[in-house]
């Protein structure tokens, strides 16, 4: 029987597509007393005291420095940066954060690019102190931030009651990440500069473990031939009753009745050979409660998110007239000062799969992207509707 330890973190948007750190520092913040600050004061503080490297939006240090500065007086406790060796350390250090001191970290994802609040984890038990190494870890329950409240206009002010977590363009409040796509996908440690090899996260002060723990290496088959649809959607059920989500208060309600869709196939632009299932999760023809990712190589269950009240996501199944549509007869504006990109239908290639990476563009799996070729020229369709000309992987803390 596995533990799971959740704390209850009011999941808010970040405000632009690169305040990140600014949202992570309101949840944490309002959770442990603070009240719900303004995000663009929070952001002024991160990136202001982000001194020790440049080039970062809201760095490590300038977080860190927020989350002790704004913190409640009644709050007796203070948040630490650790820059750790490997993945299993960071996630061991998260785990006793949530368990012991009650308070939700906030760890750096996709390399360098995002950061996230981790406010949950299952285990095979409890950590017993801050320097347990002998239980395992099986999945973790994250607030992500993304995407970034809709546009035009000013964002609405944050409230207890707002629509943030409502699901599509609103975020999501309730996602599941498997361990073992946490450690492949999201913990996958700074590649370069300051806290380059290090796996970073904003957490309580006491010392973390000295090693990791025993490794437990993945049976998988070959992943010679991916999955056809059928059995993706079935082992996107699988995973949900493998992972117990069905009997957790905090998604009975979305899971309920709940029957596969369609899955529809990704694949990872920054990876080889690397490809997921998006399965949406029916709670009528027009209503998804749910998505569900699946490796489509192996089988395995990689994440969940829940979609309340939302028709999200809107092209997941476009048919090539529906994505050619959106751009057929329309100029679009190229980057570095290319000019502008007439498309004409007569001209235009469109992938046979979605597409994703970690981006500017979408910083969620399940926001991937039709791509079209136009020339020597790329478009990419958000499942939103959204259209870039291009998609922007070397952004840090946003």
């Amino acid at each position: 029987m596995s533990l799971h330890d959740h704390l209850a973190v009011q999941y808010h948007q970040q405000d632009t597509n690169y305040y990140c750190g600014a949202a992570c520092a309101q949840m944490v913040l309002a959770e442990i007393g603070a009240g719900l600050l303004d995000q663009d004061d929070l952001y002024a503080d991160n990136h202001s005291h982000s001194t020790t490297e440049s080039g970062w939006y809201t760095a490590p240090d300038g977080l860190t420095w927020t989350l002790n500065a704004r913190r409640p007086a009644s709050f007796n406790n203070s948040f630490v940066l650790f820059a750790l060796a490997s993945e299993d350390l960071i996630s061991r250090k998260i785990c006793w954060t949530i368990h012991h001191y009650q308070v939700a970290p906030v760890a750096m994802v996709f390399g360098s690019a995002h950061w996230i609040v981790v406010r949950g984890y299952e285990a095979s038990q409890a950590p017993s102190g801050s320097g347990d190494n002998s239980y395992s870890i099986s999945a973790f329950d994250v607030n992500n931030p993304w995407p970034p409240t809709p546009m035009p206009g000013p964002p609405p002010p944050h409230t207890s009651g707002d629509v943030c977590g409502g699901g599509g363009t609103r975020g999501v409040a309730d996602e599941h990440i498997a361990y073992s796509t946490w450690q492949s996908d999201y913990m996958t440690g700074i590649s370069g500069g300051h806290w380059g090899g290090t796996f970073v996260a904003v957490c309580d002060p006491e010392p973390p473990a000295d090693r990791p723990g025993p490794g437990r290496p993945e049976k998988r088959p070959d992943g010679r031939q991916l999955l056809a649809r059928a059995a993706a959607a079935r082992r996107a059920v699988a995973g949900l009753k493998a992972y117990g989500l069905h009997e957790r208060e905090d998604w009975k309600r979305t899971l309920q009745g709940a029957e596969p869709g369609e899955p529809v196939l990704v694949q990872r632009l920054d990876r080889l050979d690397d490809f997921y299932y998006v399965v949406p999760m029916h709670r009528s023809r027009s209503r998804v409660s749910a998505v569900v990712s699946v490796d489509a190589r192996y089988g395995t269950y990689k994440q969940t998110a829940a979609t309340p009240e939302s028709h999200f996501p809107e092209l997941l199944h476009a048919v090539r007239k529906d994505v050619l549509d959106r751009v057929a007869d329309r100029r679009f504006e190229l980057e570095d000062r290319l000019g502008r990109l007439l498309v004409r239908p007569e001209a235009v290639c469109i992938y046979p799969t979605l597409v994703w990476k970690p981006c500017r563009e979408s910083l969620s799996p399940f926001w991937p992207f039709h791509m079209l070729t136009v020339g020597a020229h790329r478009l990419y369709v958000r499942v939103d509707g959204a259209i870039f000309a291009a998609l922007h992987d070397t952004d840090r803390g946003i």
